[in-house]
């Protein structure tokens, strides 16, 4: 996509409510604009709903790191940008109600057969589903720590001690993990179970 096919998002001084939104937070939502236009593509199949969900991630990340009383541009904040960006485009496509593919049936094919890509594309989307259903106070530790913040950080801008932050983040992340596990488990309980069934039904017709 060229930079003349990207659409403009209102970059604007204040928020809709009228609170300030930061400078940093405004930067850096320009410096990801055209990755997150690309993600909005290919997962909507259109970027034109990419410039109202921007808006709204700019003014909460600004007035997240406002609360948290971090000094503008004092840290790195595209990753916290672009998270705050997925988890709003993520919850448009819910309510869409729809995935587009990301290509044609000849692109898919050649990617098919390329194992590396498909480890990668798995393991992504694992871990985007981990991300989903982590609690909301997991997914800002998992944020914090993407945009470059340390424990440390993380904990004084919660208002809680590094082993309880660590202690609540991985206790949530290893249960999302079982959960996952045992929908999977009694998914494929039941296809065999289906499968057991129709055999049955064919042996009884014979």
């Amino acid at each position: 996509m060229s930079s003349s096919e990207v659409p403009l998002w209102w970059d604007r001084d204040n928020d809709r409510t009228g609170r300030p939104i930061r400078p940093d937070v405004r930067a850096a939502a320009h410096g990801i604009w055209g990755c997150a236009c690309r993600r909005a593509q290919s997962l909507i199949a259109d970027c034109s709903q990419a410039a109202e969900l921007m808006e709204s991630s700019v003014a909460q990340v600004s007035r997240y790191l406002d609360r948290g009383s971090v000094l503008v541009f004092s840290r790195e904040i595209d990753g916290l940008l672009m998270c705050a960006f997925r988890r709003a485009l993520y919850r448009h496509a819910a309510k869409l109600n729809r995935l587009q593919p990301v290509g044609g049936a000849g692109e898919l094919s050649s990617r098919a057969v390329d194992r590396t890509w498909s480890r990668q594309v798995d393991a992504r989307l694992e871990f985007e589903q981990i991300v989903r259903l982590l609690c909301e106070r997991s997914r800002t530790i998992l944020a914090l720590r993407y945009a470059g913040y340390t424990w440390k950080e993380a904990a004084r801008l919660l208002g809680s001690s590094v082993p309880a932050l660590r202690s609540t983040f991985w206790r949530d992340v290893t249960r999302v993990k079982s959960e996952l596990k045992n929908h999977r488990g009694a998914r494929l309980e039941g296809q065999a179970k289906d499968q057991q069934q129709s055999s049955t039904n064919n042996d009884t017709r014979c």
